[in-house]
């Protein structure tokens, strides 16, 4: 074996461990996720069963597989079948994609984790909400017959404040509710109408005295 061919072999050996399979993978959940999102209700019902989930996530994991793949071709292609005298810079050029890959994945993953960091903390915070809703309820009946209807009501009228408050104030704020790195006073607060708007969603509110003319 001449000195040409045991470079190839070492380069082969240390070849380049890119992560572009996984991006594409974590990129192909992303848009079938964007693309659920945009579905209608009637659209996305068939989509709740499993078998479609992980047929989906099978899918994502067999195309970033495929590119995978093809990229480990590449190298080969690019150290073996390469001219004697520029596989070098070839392959020069798929260590720093290779490079540039695993940074890309890597604030991928971070980013992902901090988004479900943030979004834990907010629905942490808006289930908190709709607790203490539901005791600030409970805790104006005073007819021990209105209790359970009281109890009935009382979660989705407070989850619809929720959700409006959130709305309001954003998920980042939400993730912030009620600790020390989040002033409470800059807040927006709930209204009349808001208040109003969720009894009407859940048809909870009195109705209107008739007037009976002469």
């Amino acid at each position: 074996m001449n000195t040409q061919a045991r470079a190839k072999l070492r380069a082969w050996l240390h070849r380049p461990k890119g992560s572009l399979g996984w991006i594409v993978a974590i990129v192909a959940l992303l848009l079938a996720a964007s693309a659920y999102h945009g579905l209608s209700p009637s659209w996305r019902m068939p989509m709740h069963d499993p078998a479609v989930l992980l047929a989906l996530l099978a899918l994502a994991v067999a195309l970033g597989w495929v590119v995978q793949r093809g990229v480990k071709r590449t190298v080969g292609k690019a150290i073996f079948n390469g001219q004697e005298t520029g596989w070098q810079a070839r392959l020069a050029f798929l260590r720093s994609v290779a490079r540039e890959s695993n940074i890309l994945l890597v604030t991928l993953l971070s980013l992902a984790l901090l988004g479900t960091g943030i979004l834990w903390l907010a629905g942490r915070s808006v289930a908190q909400i709709v607790a203490t809703c539901e005791a600030n309820l409970q805790a104006q009946v005073n007819v021990p017959e209105d209790e359970k209807l009281t109890a009935l009501v009382g979660r989705p009228v407070c989850t619809c404040l929720a959700q409006t408050f959130v709305a309001r104030n954003g998920v980042m704020r939400m993730a912030l509710f009620d600790t020390p790195m989040h002033d409470m006073s800059g807040l927006k607060a709930l209204t009349r109408d808001d208040e109003q708007r969720c009894l009407e969603r859940f048809d909870l509110l009195p109705e209107a005295p008739q007037v009976i003319t002469p």
